[in-house]
């Protein structure tokens, strides 16, 4: 006899429970949404300040720069001095729209500090408010820190055409002269803290010593440089050439400058009809990329050598700044405009129709514990000190404050409000 299982038929009941699971749920989402609709606004109000504040925090920025930019202004800052307000950090500029209040923001803007040791260079930082930084309610704040440099002020002007630590062999038909140009003070014709020797018909004009009188040698026994130096300064304390020399964080600087708006070289680099040298700066760094020193290995050291043709103006003259981490050798009649700066030193044989109008500065980096061998020569060359075409790299290099690519910082202290 077979069994059956009877399973129950009978669902009345069910319909209940289910019905109030669902009211349950719909009730849980509700309120769930009530709450996220009560919150959104808020946390969409606080995003909102969070931008308003960081695009015035960038506005202080560009507030920075443009008062660096025009220092002349009542309203700028000064090369030199104390910074005014409201640069100085103490005062909250505020930013209205054609409505209301948007929100404000103040700047610092440094010199010296971390991150801006080149007299080139600044340090600016901003915060941004909204809707103010005393607001007793809800507020915001970004803060965003910036470097920004000029070129044309890492320039000091050297006590001659001709400037080098050692010492200095001049030769041939080789014609110094700073006696045509005084826009900057008279200057001598060359200044070295070795000894300077002269052969040939060579001709050293100073604009500083009152006469036409050729290759008058002053001995300054390791002392300053005086004012009048004349037309040759022999034996000068080498630490009164370094004031004019470049420190390792305006190399740095100048590298970050090349790079981005310049032009920028490593090694071993010739310069003739097949490579021109452009126009600008022209930063021709060591083979590692480093700053050189005394006790950079010979093979790191930069090598530039420039030959006929290397100019790539149509007027055979190059404009700018020639900066070489290492040493330089000039084979031609190479025409320039602008300041040649020489870390190492300097083999200068011109030819003629060349010459360098501006100013040429050798550091001999690696001998400067004393004043050096006979490490720097010039046979049948030609410099011509001027003042404003070695300042801006005939016409090249801009006095202009731009950001340092690189330096853009959102500081944490703006993760907060």
């Amino acid at each position: 006899m077979s069994r059956r299982t009877l399973l129950p038929t009978d669902e009345r009941g069910v319909a209940l429970p289910v019905a109030m699971l669902a009211l349950v749920i719909l009730a849980a989402l509700t309120i769930a949404f009530s709450v996220l609709s009560a919150s959104e606004p808020v946390i969409a109000n606080n995003h909102l300040m969070g931008s308003q504040a960081r695009v015035l925090a960038e506005a202080g920025v560009e507030r920075a720069i443009w008062g660096l930019q025009n220092g002349p202004d009542s309203r700028g800052i000064p090369v030199t001095g104390a910074v005014p307000t409201p640069y100085d950090g103490r005062q909250l500029i505020s930013v209205r729209s054609s409505v209301s209040n948007v929100g404000g923001f103040r700047i610092t803007v440094t010199s010296g500090g971390e991150g801006c040791m080149s007299l080139a260079e600044r340090c600016i930082t901003a915060v941004g408010w909204v809707p103010s930084d005393i607001a007793s309610g809800p507020r915001s704040h970004r803060m965003i820190a910036v470097t920004a440099g000029n070129p044309q002020l890492l320039y000091r002007d050297p006590p001659a055409a001709m400037s080098a630590r050692g010492a200095l062999q001049i030769s041939g038909a080789s014609h110094i002269d700073a006696s045509s140009d005084r826009s900057c003070d008279g200057k001598a014709g060359a200044v070295v803290s070795g000894s300077v020797g002269l052969d040939g018909p060579v001709v050293v004009r100073g604009g500083a010593d009152g006469n036409d009188i050729p290759n008058e040698m002053i001995d300054a026994n390791r002392g300053p440089v005086p004012p009048g130096a004349g037309d040759i300064l022999a034996n000068a304390a080498a630490d009164a050439l370094d004031r004019f020399m470049w420190s390792d964080s305006d190399i740095k600087y100048l590298r970050a400058y090349a790079r981005t708006q310049g032009h920028y070289y490593r090694g071993n680099v010739t310069f003739d009809s097949s490579n021109k040298m452009p126009d600008g700066l022209v930063f021709v760094d060591t083979a590692s990329g480093a700053n050189a020193g005394p006790t950079t290995p010979d093979a790191d050291y930069a090598r530039v050598d420039v030959r006929d043709g290397a100019a790539s103006d149509a007027s055979g003259i190059v404009s700018g700044w020639l900066f070489v981490n290492g040493a330089l050798s000039i084979n031609s009649g190479f025409r320039m405009n602008g300041l040649i700066y020489v870390q190492d030193d300097i083999r200068y044989h011109g030819t003629p129709g060349g010459g360098i109008a501006g100013a040429v500065i050798v550091r001999n980096i690696r001998d400067l514990s004393s004043a050096g061998a006979e490490s720097n020569v010039l046979s049948d060359a030609n410099i011509t000190y001027n003042c404003v075409l070695a300042r801006t790299g005939g016409h090249r290099i801009p006095s202009r404050w731009s950001t340092t690519p690189g330096t853009y910082r959102e500081l944490c202290d703006s993760c907060t409000s």
